[in-house]
């Protein structure tokens, strides 16, 4: 391939990454400015103020996900390396925002009989994988301050 064509194919990429990333931005002002209406709205309706801001959580937390993957864009379009700690970050997230679901559903099932699986190894699963992707992080930067 020519020097133009790879050149056209670049500059392509990184308008496609551009992109993504104004994607990734509206994306998470939609989620944002939707939770705070819903959030309102249900509030305003009556609901249970506890499972409105429950739910509330989450969708911010699927906030900072978002936020997470538009910087790992970012970052690939400055230094175009991808780096691996926000896509950790992202693990952590989405654990805890799994134990708050799973929080939820546990209070909303007072009556029903619950599984030793749902209780305890459920939440314990989601605790053992965040454990080990904060160790993970802790590698990584050990390592650089290793390598530096």
């Amino acid at each position: 391939m020519s020097m133009k064509g790879i050149e056209l194919i670049s500059r392509w990429e990184k308008f496609l990454h551009a992109l993504v990333a104004i994607s990734l931005l509206c994306i998470s002002i939609c989620i944002l400015c939707y939770t705070a209406f819903n959030t309102v709205f249900l509030l305003i309706s009556g609901h249970e103020p506890i499972h409105v801001f429950i739910m509330a959580i989450q969708d911010i937390l699927l906030v900072i996900i978002v936020l997470e993957l538009l910087w790992t864009v970012v970052t690939y379009i400055r230094m175009e390396s991808i780096p691996l700690e926000p896509f950790l970050y992202v693990g952590i997230i989405s654990s805890v925002r799994a134990l708050v679901l799973h929080g939820t559903k546990t209070i909303e099932v007072t009556g029903e009989k619950l599984n030793l699986f749902e209780v305890i190894l459920k939440p314990g699963l989601h605790v053992l994988e965040i454990l080990i992707i904060a160790f993970a992080i802790y590698i990584i930067r050990a390592s650089k301050k290793f390598l530096v």
